[in-house]
């Protein structure tokens, strides 16, 4: 499996500690070294602040951390993914998103479909087969375990 490009961004409420996340967003995505984090303000619904943080990989390090994260999925979320994989992709593009809470409170890659998430779109060099295949053998216990 190859990828082109990995985009990970997060938002970080006033209620929240802003290291906290960035620091639960860096340790997704493997304490990357000079990690090039965008932050971004922003005003909620009701005018409070918001943070979003954003990192883009690309090419092998994209590669890496995508192989890092699905490593880190328990058995049943790969099991999921696989099942609900046509509805989290489009073309050769994989959007997923991570429970944030759990990622700060646990340190646990846990698949989550509502708010509160660390998104991340997945950019394949070859159509979403392949990713396909890796998940199997995942699930079947064959790589990565």
């Amino acid at each position: 499996m190859k990828v082109n490009k990995l985009v990970a961004s997060i938002f970080s409420y006033s209620t929240e500690s802003e290291q906290k996340v960035v620091q639960s967003l860096n340790s997704l995505l493997g304490n990357i070294e000079g990690l090039n984090v965008i932050e971004t303000k922003v005003t909620g619904h009701y005018g409070d602040p918001i943070l979003t943080y954003r990192v883009e990989l690309e090419g092998k390090q994209a590669t890496a951390v995508t192989e890092r994260i699905i490593s880190k999925l328990d058995k049943g979320d790969i099991v999921f993914l696989l099942s609900t994989l046509e509805s989290r992709s489009q073309g050769n593009r994989i959007y997923l998103r991570i429970d944030k809470q759990e990622l700060i409170s646990r340190n646990r890659v846990v698949l989550k479909d509502g708010e509160d998430v660390i998104k991340i779109t997945i950019s394949l060099k070859d159509d979403i087969a392949k990713f396909r295949e890796v998940l199997r053998q995942i699930a079947s216990g064959n790589l990565y375990t």
